[in-house]
């Protein structure tokens, strides 16, 4: 089915999608969206075979995808309730392309300083929600590109405090906090046609970001897939429930009220997640970027360069106010150094430990020039 989405929307939501299937079944965050550009910058720089790895984790060909990947947090950017920023730091030692550097946004490139001045960007555009910068700064990083990416929202209908107390489902006879509202929208809630039913409401922000949010009994891949799927159309959505529908976690029932009402009932949460991406280099299309025998960066700088290491820091908290959530991701490069691997060798020793001969041989003849012997060791200077 042809996409709804523009294709590098598509294409980032795809590598979402792909990522969650990696990511487990435990309490996790992720943003697709902050490693993409990082990806599509580095693809457009990079030579074989890493550019085409590169390019098929962006699902974007490599000549496009710099251009795709400032395109995508321009967006971001320029929205009312998410925010983007680019970094691009450099050690002194290091000298870039004038004209990679002239490519990127004016301001985007400094100086390689240390921590504190990553933890402090991190900080700044995310409004405080990413206080630690990803990675660590080693001696011999001479690269690091980030960026990060925030979504903040107040709901347009906020909830109320409440206590979470469900009497059905896998959470049956749990007990703690809550929040619960109800409004008159009916269509925010839906059942998505996918081989094990998905429902799915829709909590709407007061500006332009909502909060989709998904309760299915398969893996938390497939739910998430089903919902990234409503989003470029693959999936269909049912918002015309009638009474004796149902669902994960929906009933639809008849009862005596003034008005058509969705109630709404989950717990508050707040998740943190560190992730290493080199625990999923083939996913982000950096297995041959990452080997140090050889660069792989020619449109970086003339100084052979290869990824060292990439993470991502991200947190999303969902309260009775409004949602917010923000990633950091970075990658780091080094020197790629040519070295010989060891390998299995034979070692011959010989010690002139007793009298010995000597000849000295013209080579082109044979001729013997001279012969000697040595009889004794020479001995410690000061000594007969």
């Amino acid at each position: 089915m042809q996409s709804s989405l523009l294709s590098h929307v598509a294409a980032a939501n795809d590598l979402t999608g792909r990522w969650c299937e990696r990511a487990g079944s435990d309490d996790f965050v992720l943003s697709g969206c902050g490693i993409w550009p990082l990806l599509g910058i580095l693809a457009e720089a990079a030579d074989e075979p890493a550019r085409s790895e590169l390019a098929a984790a962006t699902s974007i060909a490599a000549d496009e995808s710099r251009a795709a990947a400032l395109a995508l947090l321009a967006e971001i950017a320029d929205a009312d309730s998410t925010s983007a920023a680019l970094g691009v730091w450099v050690d002194a030692d290091l000298t870039l392309h004038e004209a990679w550097v002239r490519a990127l946004p004016e301001g985007t490139v400094e100086k390689l300083t240390g921590r504190a001045a990553l933890d402090s960007w991190a900080d700044r555009h995310t409004g405080g929600l990413i206080d630690r910068f990803p990675l660590d700064v080693q001696p011999d990083t001479l690269m690091v590109l980030a960026t990060a990416i925030v979504a903040k929202t107040a709901w347009r209908t906020p909830f109320h405090d409440d206590v979470f107390e469900p009497t059905s489902g896998p959470w049956a006879g749990h007990r703690g906090p809550g929040l619960s509202r109800n409004s008159e929208t009916l269509t925010d809630t839906a059942l998505l046609a996918t081989p094990d039913p998905v429902t799915r409401v829709v909590v709407r922000g007061s500006g332009d970001l909502d909060v989709h949010l998904l309760l299915g009994d398969a893996s938390p891949a497939e739910t998430l897939r089903a919902g990234l799927g409503v989003l470029d159309g693959s999936v269909e959505v049912n918002s015309a429930l009638h009474v004796g529908d149902t669902g994960p976690g929906l009933t639809v029932r008849q009862t005596r009220a003034v008005a058509d009402t969705l109630r709404i009932q989950l717990p508050p949460f707040e998740i943190h997640s560190a992730h290493d991406l080199l625990a999923h280099r083939d996913l982000f299309g950096l297995r041959t970027a990452t080997d140090p025998l050889v660069g792989h960066f020619p449109a970086l700088s003339d100084t052979p360069l290869c990824v060292d290491a990439a993470a991502q820091n991200a947190r999303a908290r969902f309260t009775r106010e409004g949602f917010e959530a923000a990633a950091v991701t970075a990658v780091g490069m080094v020197r790629a150094v040519a070295f010989r691997r060891p390998h299995a060798t034979t070692e011959i020793s010989v010690t002139f430990d007793r009298p010995f001969g000597f000849l000295a041989v013209h080579r082109p003849t044979g001729l013997a020039v001279v012969a000697g012997w040595v009889a004794h060791p020479p001995h410690a200077t000061g000594s007969r």
